[in-house]
């Protein structure tokens, strides 16, 4: 739901979670920056953001009750996304906190309201906005030849000599992998990984407008590759108490991969001893006896 409501503008701070007990109701972040149109459909500034996630089980009034035992003083917008088993008017109600609860019928007038009017940008005219993107990085037929970094200082520590190896290049997958990375909020990110000899991830990276006519060394390309623990990391998150490291978790359900065919340039040499290695030019990982 948070991904949604990004991808319909509304701006969602995810730093400094209130404290509550776990529950069915769990916090999605603080709404900032709220435009005039979002104010009008209920929003306010610095309000916090809550769902219930889906689910068969009804939100009754007793989840609620115990809920807003905990909740913080201030505008809470709670967004149910499964049914409710009671009338909002009846709505539990606590001094100091004032509770608008969105049934699944106001969430789909926002959503449907925003799309008619303009206002807001939806899931996939945002998506097709990012394929229009692409193609001047990927056009044409594949696969795409990566830039080198030429940097050889791994091979200098490990005192083996680039110039007696030979230039080669190496066919990969790149992928480009856009999830929600999970912790004391959501975050939604995307990340580059090349996936040769293992899984890396690309800070950037360009491609070369010709590729050079060099012989092929293959290494493994994983064929089903786990994203959650590359993209994990750990991020600092203040409590009100200081700034803590927090480990933020890549949620695997959440992703959406796009692959590329590419070939990555590398020098494949021999060490004295006779044993074989090769370095790849763009992730600058050095393999040995592959």
């Amino acid at each position: 739901m948070v991904a949604v409501l990004r991808r319909l503008s509304v701006r969602i701070d995810t730093n400094s979670p209130p404290l509550t007990a776990p529950g069915v109701i769990s916090w999605f972040g603080r709404l900032i920056d709220v435009t005039p149109e979002q104010s009008n459909l209920g929003m306010r500034e610095g309000m916090e953001l809550w769902g219930t996630g889906q689910g068969f089980a009804p939100l009754d009034i007793a989840g609620v009750e115990s809920w807003l035992f905990d909740a913080p003083r201030g505008e809470h917008l709670l967004i149910a996304e499964r049914k409710i088993s009671f009338d909002v008017q009846n709505t539990p109600s606590r001094e100091g906190r004032n509770l608008v609860i969105w049934t699944l019928n106001d969430i789909a007038a926002f959503i449907g309201h925003a799309v008619i009017d303009g206002r807001l940008q939806i899931l996939e005219e945002e998506t097709e906005s990012a394929e229009e993107n692409e193609p001047e990085l990927f056009s044409g037929p594949g696969p795409f030849t990566l830039k080198p970094s030429n940097d050889f200082s791994i091979l200098e520590e490990k005192g083996l000599d680039v110039s007696l190896a030979k230039p080669v290049l190496i066919p990969a997958k790149l992928h480009k992998v856009t999830g929600i990375l999970k912790g004391p909020g959501e975050d939604e990110i995307s990340r580059w990984v090349l996936n040769i000899g293992g899984l890396h991830i690309l800070q950037e990276f360009e491609l070369l407008d010709r590729s050079p006519m060099l012989n092929h060394v293959n290494l493994e390309i994983d064929t089903n590759p786990d994203f959650s623990e590359l993209l994990s990391e750990r991020r600092s998150h203040s409590d009100g108490m200081g700034d803590l490291l927090r480990w933020w978790t890549f949620d695997s359900e959440t992703a959406t991969v796009e692959t590329y065919e590419v070939l990555v340039p590398a020098h494949s040499g021999m060490d004295a001893t006779g044993a074989e290695w090769i370095l790849d030019g763009v992730s600058n990982k050095l393999h040995m006896n592959y």
